[in-house]
C-alpha cells in the first residue's frame, strides 16, 4: 500500500534524506531527460536578485547543488555575502559541512518550524522543494516570516498537482494497484498562493514550463521506488510497471508532464 500521506511524515523524510543518494538519483532522472534543457535549479538560482551584503538563509538546502553548480563565479562572490545553509536531516547536514564550511558559506541543522534567530534577520530566504514535506505549513511560514526583514524576499519552489504524482497515480490505478489516494501534500503550485497571502503582503506565482521524454523506463522506476511517498510499493510490482510504461512510449519515448514553479512572497 503506497501511503501519499507521508509525504509530510518526518520519520520517513529523515529516512530518505539520512544520506544522499536518494536526492542524486532523483535529480539525475532531470537532468538526463528533461525536455527544458535551461534546468530547473538554474532557472531558479536565475530569480534571486542577489545584493552586496546581502543576508540568505536557505532551507532544507539537501545537497546543496544550488550553490556548487552556479555559485563559481567572481561576480557573486565579490558580493560578500553572508549565506547560511541548513537542513534538518543530520546526513544532509553534515553533507553540508563537508562540502561547503571551507568555501565561504555558513552551515547549521534548522528545522523551518522552530527558526533559531530573532526578527528580521535575513533579506533572502529560500525553500526548494520542501514545503510540501512539512506538516505544520502555518507554522513554518509564519516562522520565515518572523526571520525575514521588512524590505526581504521569500522564494519558494514546489510542483503542481497535474505534473508527474498524478501521471503515476492514474497509471496505477489503471493496472489496480492499490494505494492510499488519501493525501496531506501540504504545498503546490494550485494552494501555494493561498497559504502564503496568510504572511505576506505580496505573492506572485512563476511558472516553469517542462516535460520528461524517458528512453531507458529503468531510470524512471528507480526514481519511483527512491520516493518516501511510495516506500509501500512492492517491488513485486516492478516488473508490471515497465511493461505498462514501455507500452506508452511514442518514438522511443514515455511523455512524463512536469509542473514545476515557485513563489515569490514578501512583506
Amino acid at each position: 500500500m503506497i501511503d501519499v500521506a507521508n509525504m509530510s511524515n518526518k520519520v520517513l523524510i529523515r529516512e530518505q534524506y539520512k544520506n544522499t543518494d536518494n536526492l542524486k538519483l532523483r535529480k539525475s532522472l532531470h537532468e538526463k531527460y528533461s525536455v527544458n534543457r535551461t534546468g530547473f535549479q538554474k532557472w531558479m538560482f536565475d530569480q534571486y536578485p542577489f545584493c552586496a551584503g546581502m543576508k540568505i538563509l536557505e532551507l532544507g538546502s539537501g545537497r546543496g547543488e544550488l550553490w556548487n553548480n552556479y555559485f563559481e563565479n567572481d561576480t557573486l562572490q565579490n558580493l560578500k555575502m553572508d549565506i547560511l545553509l541548513s537542513d534538518f536531516s543530520d546526513g544532509m547536514t553534515e553533507h553540508l559541512h563537508r562540502t561547503y564550511s571551507d568555501r565561504g558559506f555558513f552551515v547549521r541543522k534548522i528545522d523551518i518550524t522552530d527558526i533559531p534567530f530573532g526578527e528580521d534577520v535575513f533579506d533572502l530566504i529560500i525553500a526548494n522543494s520542501m514545503l510540501y514535506h512539512v506538516k505544520d505549513i502555518d507554522l513554518a511560514l509564519s516562522e520565515v516570516r518572523r526571520v525575514l526583514k521588512r524590505d526581504g524576499l521569500f522564494f519558494c519552489s514546489t510542483f503542481g498537482t497535474n505534473g508527474m504524482m498524478q501521471y503515476l497515480y492514474r497509471a496505477l490505478d489503471e493496472l489496480g494497484i492499490p494505494y492510499d489516494h488519501e493525501s496531506n501534500i501540504s504545498f503546490t503550485l494550485q494552494n501555494g498562493m493561498q497559504l502564503l497571502e496568510k504572511q505576506f503582503d505580496r505573492v506572485e506565482r512563476r511558472d516553469y514550463e517542462d516535460a520528461l521524454e524517458i528512453t531507458d523506463v529503468e531510470d524512471y522506476l528507480e526514481y519511483i521506488y527512491s520516493m518516501a511517498s511510495l516506500q509501500g510499493l512492492d517491488r513485486g510490482n516492478y516488473d508490471i510497471l515497465l511493461k505498462y510504461f514501455n507500452s506508452r512510449k511514442r518514438n522511443g519515448c514515455l511523455h512524463v508532464p512536469k509542473e514545476y514553479g515557485m513563489f515569490v512572497a514578501g512583506l
